[in-house]
């Protein structure tokens, strides 16, 4: 409804907002699907990372007699290291969804008025819509 009246308010002009938001659309989709791929590698970390500590604790005893903690301290934390990594990186990815969320109709309209101000008014009165009479 909105891409309507703006084409019938501003003419041609508002087609560079229309077409800027959907160039926008398969940046996010692809952004979108590799946070998914990390995602799901996050959580077979996080599982690792359990899994050890699961068997380290269930075997307490042996490991305390042994002095094994150490070794598996530098098990945990290397799974954690991976974990986080994941996370960080699948946070930027989210961050660069948001960006775009709330970058792209800012970019639109800054697209569709300048376009509409360098190709003039449509109606050859000299004068733009925007401007006051």
């Amino acid at each position: 409804i909105v891409s309507v009246l703006l084409l019938l308010e501003i003419g041609p002009a508002a087609i560079v907002g229309i077409v800027t938001m959907f160039l926008i659309v398969p940046m996010v989709q692809y952004v979108v699907k590799r946070m998914m791929i990390l995602r799901k590698l996050r959580a077979q970390a996080a599982d690792e990372r359990v899994e050890s500590i699961s068997t380290m604790l269930s075997g307490i005893r042996f490991t305390k007699l042994n002095r094994y903690e150490e070794r598996f301290f530098v098990r945990v934390m290397e799974r954690r290291k991976r974990e986080v990594r994941l996370l960080r990186t699948e946070l930027f990815y989210l961050s660069l969804t948001i960006f775009a969320t709330v970058a792209s109709p800012v970019l639109a309209s800054a697209f569709t008025f300048i376009t509409y101000s360098l190709i003039g008014p449509e109606d050859g009165e000299g004068q733009h819509v925007l401007t006051p009479s």
